[in-house]
């Protein structure tokens, strides 16, 4: 995989976002197993002709940073960024969990407010099981699960005007424990027997068609609705002169603008 430098971004941190793991045969991290097995199949596949521009892995150094800081600070009757590995079948599974202190693991995340908002991705869920099921597989048992979200675009402004937004430009969410090995063993049948699956609306981050009732000289939507039989039906009864549907065009999110493997993807190519 190359990875570009097109904004002449400066060496030191091109030298530092430049370092990118190359996925190994039967070696699979969690990572992998939080995304598509087509995803990993495709990296994989098509390693060496991928290209990345270091500008586009600017949040990850961030995270990163956050990271080898709070190692250097972790208690010290915990693990700390320590790399576990487990065998399923041929399969060796990988994961490094940022801490785990007496039997709770802790995952660090630079995020948006808006994520935040959103409450917890089914990702950050599937990763820090995968993190239990690992310390497990080596002897440690883990009784609770935790992100801890530093808020980069937090806005003081906005803490004392809105009631939902976060008080302080932190906040930690506790993320259930589930049975996962079932999880692991069918994402690895995938793998081995049907890599080219298409991914799932939600690994895409599909974003629907929707269809907005619009006033003329206005920015905001009057009503958005699901299809555009309810949005006539919405417009006939509430509606006047003035006002128009707008159809907004859904879309995969990631397909468009963060998957790397995308060029190489048939499912991505059709709907371009």
């Amino acid at each position: 995989m190359k990875i570009t430098n097109l904004h002449n971004l400066p060496e030191a941190v091109y030298n530092k976002v430049a370092r990118i793991r190359e996925p190994i045969k039967d070696r699979f991290h969690v990572t992998d197993l939080c995304n598509a097995p087509l995803m990993r199949y495709l990296r994989e596949k098509h390693w060496d002709s991928l290209k990345e521009d270091a500008s586009d892995r600017i949040w990850a150094l961030l995270g990163s940073a956050v990271h080898y800081i709070l190692e250097e600070t972790a208690p010290s009757d915990s693990f700390a960024e320590e790399t576990l590995e487990a065998q399923i079948g041929n399969a060796t599974i990988v994961g490094t969990p940022d801490l785990w202190h007496r039997g709770i693991i802790s995952d660090y995340k630079t995020t948006s407010v808006f994520s935040f908002l959103l409450g917890d991705k089914p990702e950050w869920s599937l990763q820090l099981n995968l993190y239990a099921w690992l310390y497990r597989k080596n002897g440690f048992v883990t009784d609770k699960l935790q992100i801890h979200a530093i808020l980069r675009d937090w806005m003081k402004s906005k803490s004392l005007q809105q009631p939902d937004y976060p008080s302080i430009p932190f906040c930690t969410v506790t993320i259930p424990l589930i049975a996962i090995e079932q999880h692991i063993v069918n994402w690895l049948e995938n793998y081995y027997r049907n890599p080219m699956e298409e991914c799932t609306p939600g690994q895409k981050w599909s974003r629907p068609t929707t269809y907005a009732v619009m006033e003329k000289g206005k920015v905001r939507a009057k009503r958005v609705l699901e299809t555009s039989e309810d949005a006539e039906i919405w417009l006939k009864e509430n509606g006047s002169d003035k006002m128009y549907i707008e159809t907004r065009k859904g879309a995969n999110i990631r397909c468009e603008n963060y998957c790397q493997v995308s060029e190489y993807c048939s499912y991505a190519k059709g709907e371009k």
